[in-house]
Order: C-alpha cells, then structure tokens, then sequence
C-alpha cells in the first residue's frame, strides 16, 4: 500500500511539494481534472519514469510550465529522478480548483485530490464564461433555491443596508444585486476574477462598477465601503480568516458584512454522520457555530443569522450513512413546487442545520 495524502490544497505557492511512499520500478504519473461526481476529465498532463527508487519522495509541480518541467520527483536526501522518459502536457487544458494527481505502478494506481486556490494559477478558468455553467442544473431544486436566495437576500439588504451607502459585492459574478434589481439606492461596486462576467455586467449596468480583482486581495483603501456582501464565497478562499480580515479592512467603522455560505452541518450531513460538501470546489465549509466564531474572532459582531432550505423529506427509516433528501432524489415534478418552496422557508426556522447559512453583521 502506498502512503500518499487524502487532499492537497494549492494556494499561493505554484511549486507544492506532495511527500508520498512510491514504490519502485515504472511510475506512471498524471494530472487530471475531475468533474461533477468526482469523475475524470480531461488530462493536464502525462508522465513515465523508469527504474525508479523506491521510499519516501517530494513530487514537485510547476502547474504553470510545459512538458517534463511541470514535474519533478525529489528523495528525501534530496536527489532529483531523472526527467520522464516520456511527457506530455496539454497547454489547452485549463487548471480548474479541482485537479487529481494519478499515480500508477505495474500493481495497482492511487488518486490525491487537489484543490487549486492560487488565483494566479486559476486566471484561465475564472476567465472562461463556462465556468458558471458548472453550478446550473436542470431540477426544481435549483430554481427553487436561487429564488429562496434572492427572497432573503432582497429583505436583508432593505433592512441592514441604508440609502446612499458605499456597497462592495465581492466575488460577485454577474451579482445579485443586478438579479434582484437595478434600481437600488446605493453607490454599487463589484469585483471577481471573472474578467467575461465583469466585461458583460459593465455594458448591461454602466452606472455601476465593474472590476476585475481577487475577492480576498482587494484593491481598494481602508474604510470605503459602508457595506460588503460576500456571497457563496468564503468556502472558496483558502485562508478565511485573512479574507475576512480583507473584507473588514475595506469597511468603515460600524460597516455592515453580509455573508452567505453553505452549511457543513446540514441535516441531511448531520443524520448521516459524515461531511456532504456541496460541491467539489468548495476548500472549507463550516458549521453555524463555526462561522460565528470565525467572524467574531475578525471582529465583526453577529446581528442577524438565518437558514435556506432544510432537508427533512428524508427516507428516515435507513440507517445513517444510507440517508438521502428525498424531495430532490425523488419529488422532481413541478406539481411539488409548494413542497420546495416550504422547505425553503423552514431553514429559517432551524439555521443550524439549514442548507444555506445568511449572516448579518457589524464591524466592530
């Protein structure tokens, strides 16, 4: 059996260093993309070493450059392998945030998952205007949700957030600000590395602004906005304490942050004992308790929390770990809309194990 990582996560660093037990003799390494469902994709690149020592070794990756160079094996004595006997990297294949590194011997080949958050490295995919097809699917579920979305959302942002007021939505897509109005009373301002999305959003909405930025690097001086809406967004940075921490910088004193974020502990997670990220991009999801912890320890104060859709059409009756959400394995006609739309508004009555977390909050 070979030794090798459960996940690496790459971020702010091009050159990770993977510590893995390979075994000796041909060593087959590839770099994948997986897609929904955790399935292949197309290939990054190819690589075949011969005669190889075996014990422990650094695989060594520049995602960014060509051919054998992009990979390098390392012994703990630091003697570098040999380059590839054959290699081959695909310059048409875009790094996405989720990758997989193959490795394969004559006996058996195992799979390290990789989450790829260095947005330098990820400058292709959020430039492609696909990359928001892979959130859309075709169930009442969807629909139901993004509408339960844009229901809290448009009352929250009535509320808590004043006429006049300086508003930033970071990692904003094509915002939903703009899909819930364009006829707001606030100054609004929209940032994400999607650069198609930004230039599509700034014809449709001139009066608004339209810029092109990492989410957790701002590029905006202390105290400017009176209001930030991070949307969907903090379960893709991976240190969300520094974009907290980023997000409160760009606040002035008393400013408003409203948050939104799934919830690692939803029902249907928590009555099968074990972690169902809601999609395979997402680096870190947290619980409710989690979230007001990290965001009180960033010093903002929580004012208000709330849940979306809560998952209690369960086939109760399995054991846990055999649970599913019935409603949406099963339920798929329209004729059950009322039940999507009642389950919407129960996550606000149970937010600790809602689907989707909403929270308020005030820089301290």
């Amino acid at each position: 059996m070979v030794d090798i990582p459960a996940e690496v996560v790459v971020s702010g660093e091009s050159f990770p260093r993977i510590r893995v037990d390979v075994p000796g003799g041909a060593l087959d390494v590839s770099i994948l993309r997986r897609v929904a469902g955790g399935d292949d994709g197309e290939t990054l690149g190819s690589w075949s070493f011969e005669g190889v020592r075996p014990g422990p070794a650094d695989l060594v990756i520049d995602w960014l450059a060509g051919g054998e160079g992009l990979l390098s094996i390392y012994y703990a004595d630091g003697e570098r392998w040999p380059g590839a006997v054959r290699a081959s990297r695909d310059p048409d294949v875009v790094i996405s945030p989720d990758m997989a590194i193959r490795i394969a011997s004559a006996e058996d080949s195992w799979d390290i998952p990789v989450k790829v958050a260095d947005t330098s490295l990820l400058e292709r995919y959020y430039r492609q205007g696909s990359h928001q097809d892979e959130y859309v699917t075709e169930h009442p579920f969807f629909h139901s949700f993004h509408q339960a979305r844009l229901r809290t959302l448009g009352r929250l942002f009535n509320t808590y957030i004043r006429p006049g007021s300086m508003v930033l939505d970071v990692g904003s897509g094509y915002s939903i600000f703009f899909l819930l109005s364009t006829d707001w009373d606030f100054d609004i301002t929209c940032c994400d590395l999607d650069s198609a999305a930004m230039e599509k959003m700034r014809g449709l909405v001139p009066e608004w602004k339209w810029v092109v930025a990492d989410a957790a690097r701002l590029p905006w001086s202390d105290g400017v906005f009176d209001t930030v809406y991070a949307g969907e967004i903090i379960e893709h940075v991976p240190d969300p304490t520094a974009a907290l921490c980023e997000w409160r910088r760009v606040l002035a004193p008393g400013g408003t942050l409203i948050l939104s974020t799934p919830n690692r502990d939803r029902l249907l997670a928590k009555t099968n004992h074990r972690a169902m990220p809601v999609h395979p991009e997402h680096i870190v999801e947290m619980n409710l308790g989690e979230t007001r912890s990290l965001l009180s320890s960033n010093g903002f104060e929580v004012q208000k929390e709330t849940g979306i859709y809560l998952e209690w059409i369960l086939n109760w009756w399995r054991p846990p770990g055999k649970r599913v959400d019935w409603l949406t394995a099963r339920l798929t006609s329209p004729r059950f809309g009322f039940l999507y739309r009642l389950s919407m508004e129960l996550g606000r009555l149970a937010p600790s194990v809602a689907y989707d977390l909403v929270l308020v909050c005030r820089k301290r």
